[in-house]
C-alpha cells in the first residue's frame, strides 16, 4: 500500500525549489506548479523565476 499520498500535506513551510524540481522529474506537474506558486508568494523577489518555470511545466503537460 502507497502511505505517501496519505503523508503528503501541501505544507507551505516545508515548500523549496529542489522539492518542485522533484515533482517535474517525477511528472507530478500539478504539484510542481502548486510548489513554484507557493514559492512565489514566499520569495517575491523570485516570483519571475518561478513563473517562468511555470510556464515550462505547462508546455511539458501540453507535450505529454
Amino acid at each position: 500500500q502507497d502511505l505517501s499520498k496519505k503523508s503528503w500535506s501541501s505544507n507551505d513551510e516545508l515548500m523549496t525549489e529542489t522539492l518542485a524540481k522533484v515533482f517535474v522529474k517525477q511528472k507530478k506537474f500539478r504539484k510542481a506548479i502548486e510548489a513554484y506558486e507557493i514559492l512565489g508568494l514566499k520569495y517575491p523577489e523570485k516570483n519571475s523565476l518561478f513563473a517562468n518555470q511555470i510556464k515550462k511545466i505547462k508546455r511539458l503537460q501540453q507535450l505529454k
